[in-house]
C-alpha cells in the first residue's frame, strides 16, 4: 500500500508540474530592432515589445519567458514549438498567416524610406529609380521594394536593421526602407549628420497588413482568445499608449 501511494504522489507531482510549466508562455523576439526590440550589454532583451508582451502576460495571469530569435529563423522556430508566440514586429500578412495565425493587432507602425543626408532621393518611384534599396530579409518592407520597384531599383537584403544602417551610412545602399520609429531612431542617434528620412510614410494595407500583432501556432485557439483578450485591455486602458510613450514620439495604437 505504501509503494502505491508512493506511486500516486510521484504521478500528481508529475502532473501538477506539467500543469505549472503549461502555465508559461515562452516569447520569441528578435532583439535586434530597436526601438521595438533590442539586446542590451548585460544580453538581456528589452523595448517597447517586450515591456507590452509583460503586460499582456501579467493581464492572462501567466508567467512569461522572453527569448531572443533570430529574424530568419523565427517563424519555423515557432512551428517547431522552441517558443509559443512571437512579438517582434510581424506585421499580420496573408503570406505568413498561410503557415502561423495571429492575434488582433497590437500595433500599427508606418514604414519610412532612409537615405544618405545630401541625397536627392526624397521617397518618391523617380527619385529611387536604378538605385539599391536595403532592406531587412523576409520583411513586408523587402516584398514593399519588390512590389513598387521591383523593375526599376536593386533589393540588397540584410540580417539585421543593425547591419543595414551600417551599409546605408557606408554607401553601399543608396537608400533603406525599415519602421518608422526605427528610422527615426537612426535618425536621432545620428543627430542628422550622414542620414535623414526621406517621403511620407509608406503605405500598402496589401504588403502591410491590418497591423503588427503576435504569431501563434494555429491550433493555439486559447492562447489567441487569451491575447486578444489582453491586448483589447491594454489599448482601452491606456496602458499600451503609455507604454509607446516611453520609447517613440507618435501613436502606435491600433
Amino acid at each position: 500500500m505504501k509503494r502505491l501511494l508512493t506511486g500516486v504522489a510521484a504521478l500528481l507531482l508529475l502532473v501538477s508540474g506539467g500543469v505549472a510549466s503549461a502555465q508559461e508562455i515562452r516569447i520569441a523576439t528578435e532583439g535586434a530592432y530597436p526601438p521595438f526590440n533590442f539586446t542590451q550589454p548585460d544580453g538581456k532583451v528589452a523595448g517597447l515589445e517586450v515591456d507590452l508582451a509583460n503586460a499582456l502576460c501579467e493581464r492572462m495571469k501567466r508567467h512569461c519567458t522572453i527569448v531572443a530569435q533570430d529574424w530568419d529563423g523565427i517563424i519555423p522556430g515557432l512551428l517547431a514549438k522552441k517558443y509559443d508566440a512571437i512579438m517582434a514586429t510581424m506585421n499580420i500578412t496573408p503570406e505568413r498567416a498561410k503557415a502561423i495565425g495571429f492575434s488582433t493587432p497590437y500595433m500599427v507602425v508606418p514604414a519610412y524610406f532612409v537615405a544618405p543626408a545630401k541625397s536627392a532621393i526624397d521617397g518618391s518611384p523617380a527619385s529611387l529609380h536604378g538605385k539599391t534599396i536595403g532592406a531587412q530579409v523576409s520583411t513586408t518592407h523587402s516584398r514593399y521594394v519588390e512590389k513598387h520597384l521591383g523593375g526599376d531599383a536593386t533589393l540588397k537584403t540584410y540580417d539585421t536593421a543593425s547591419n543595414l544602417l551600417a551599409d546605408l551610412k557606408a554607401g553601399r545602399v543608396d537608400a533603406a526602407i525599415t519602421t518608422g520609429a526605427t528610422a527615426s531612431d537612426w535618425v536621432k542617434g545620428d543627430g542628422g549628420k550622414s542620414i535623414k528620412l526621406v517621403g511620407q510614410p509608406v503605405i500598402d494595407p496589401e504588403v502591410f497588413g491590418p497591423g503588427i500583432g503576435v504569431g501563434l501556432r494555429k491550433e493555439d485557439t486559447a492562447l489567441k482568445q487569451s491575447f486578444d483578450e489582453a491586448i483589447r485591455a491594454v489599448v482601452q486602458d491606456g496602458t499600451l499608449a503609455g507604454i509607446a510613450a516611453r520609447y517613440v514620439d507618435f501613436s502606435i495604437t491600433p
